[in-house]
């Protein structure tokens, strides 16, 4: 399939994981991608390193991205981390380093995206959570983030969908990845509320979540806007 040919797409978080796996997706349907991370990043068109905590340093990456290719059509909002603490020992710093990267990162490349999306009536593809959707334990500042990128998508969608760009989100459940590797629960946990977040009979892979992300940048989501694309093998239900 060609569905992205002759479109410029900016994948963040393209370093490792559900990033990675879908900057391939991408280039495999015809995109040119630009692929943003702090880590280096392999096999994409054009790579930029930022961290999304450098608000100041989001508007020129998306300026070097038009300066090269002219356009931009596809923005997918990857970039994230994972973070799981009691409430008694959550700390500010980590609380803010999540928000921060999570919810403000994918506001502010975003909005710096905007007026290139409009000139080119693209879409963007925001990576929210179940966590995001459903009660996870250990999780206040990861849930809070996410749930925050879900209203964040569904304002965006009612904002600028009559002006031609499409704003959907992707709910992924376990995903084996390198944030899922994150995930230890806390001293004295209670593990019986680990029913609630395992997987049916094996975590998702990134592949998966990248067949997604390729679906709603493509013209064959054309009528969604707004959506919470859940892709977790029926986790929370």
């Amino acid at each position: 399939m060609n569905r992205l040919e002759n479109k410029v797409a900016i994948v963040t978080g393209a370093a490792s994981g559900i990033g990675q796996a879908t900057a391939a997706r991408l280039r495999a349907e015809g995109a040119t991608v630009v692929g943003i991370d702090r880590d280096a990043v392999d096999d994409v068109d054009m790579a930029i390193k930022l961290d999304l905590l450098d608000l100041e340093a989001i508007a020129p990456a998306v300026s070097q991205v038009v300066d090269a290719y002219g356009r931009i059509d596809v923005l997918c909002n990857i970039a994230g981390i994972g973070h799981f603490a009691s409430d008694e020992g959550e700390t500010l710093e980590a609380w803010n380093r999540v928000i921060g990267v999570n919810l403000t990162g994918t506001y502010f490349m975003s909005q710096a995206c905007l007026p290139h999306l409009l000139e080119s009536q693209g879409c963007i593809v925001n990576t929210a959570s179940t966590a995001g959707t459903h009660a996870q334990p250990w999780s206040s500042a990861y849930s809070a983030s996410k749930g925050g990128v879900i209203a964040l998508t569904q304002t965006m969608a009612i904002t600028n969908g009559r002006l031609g760009i499409r704003v959907n989100c992707i709910a992924p459940g376990g995903v084996e990845t390198a944030i899922g590797a994150q995930f230890i629960p806390p001293e004295d946990a209670d593990l019986t509320l680990m029913a609630r977040i395992m997987p049916f009979e094996r975590p998702g892979q990134a592949s998966e979540l990248a067949s997604a992300f390729a679906f709603l940048a493509s013209d064959d989501a054309s009528y969604c806007n707004g959506i919470v694309l859940r892709v977790d093998g029926g986790t929370m239900t």
